[in-house]
């Protein structure tokens, strides 16, 4: 892929994490999970499992968008030094 589309889907990816909206259903999300872990019998096993499971996904899913996000800020610095030597060889060429 190349380094502006890294950059693109970079910025895509920290747009929608700091969003306002991705915050709230991120905390309404985690929270309804905590609150369903607490409120299920121990001696429901397989909720409990369901339950850690869709608090593994949400999490799956945060890491991808971060990790997109990270990729891009690093794209973006690349870019950066590549024009920074373009710059300095049109000094010398």
């Amino acid at each position: 892929m190349a380094l502006e589309d890294e950059v693109r889907k970079g910025g895509d990816a920290r747009q929608v994490l700091d969003s306002t909206i991705f915050l709230e259903a991120r905390r309404r999300v985690l929270e309804g999970i905590e609150r369903q872990m607490c409120a299920v019998p121990l001696a429901d096993g397989t909720m409990h499992t369901r339950l850690i499971v869709m608090r593994q996904c949400w999490d799956a899913l945060e890491k991808y968008l971060e990790q997109i996000k990270q990729t891009g800020e690093i794209a973006e610095f690349q870019l950066q030094q590549q024009e920074e030597r373009k710059k300095r060889f049109q000094i010398f060429g």
